[in-house]
């Protein structure tokens, strides 16, 4: 029988802190436009830069879960390296 190799999770971020919902909206709008323009974004940890670049072909979920009084929402995207489409140009 085969072993299967599996591949380890690493955790590069992880990040949680309060905020009012403006502070909330404004992290988003950035994170939207930073993918917009740049196709990446980036987290800043102390003097640590996460760059967070997506492919074009990327499976979103979006989850909302109430417990009690508590509710979650969250949104998840996932990727692949080098999946998404691919250009070509005709000189």
């Amino acid at each position: 029988m085969q072993q299967q190799q599996q591949t380890r999770t690493q955790v590069l971020l992880k990040h949680k802190e309060n905020q009012n919902l403006h502070q909330f909206v404004t992290t988003l709008e950035t994170i939207a436009k930073r993918l917009r323009e740049e196709q990446e974004f980036v987290f800043m940890q102390g003097n640590e830069e996460i760059v967070i670049n997506p492919s074009d072909d990327i499976k979103v979920e979006f989850k909302y879960e109430v417990k009690g009084d508590k509710h979650s929402f969250e949104i998840e995207f996932d990727w692949y390296e080098g999946q998404g489409k691919k250009s070509m140009k005709i000189l």
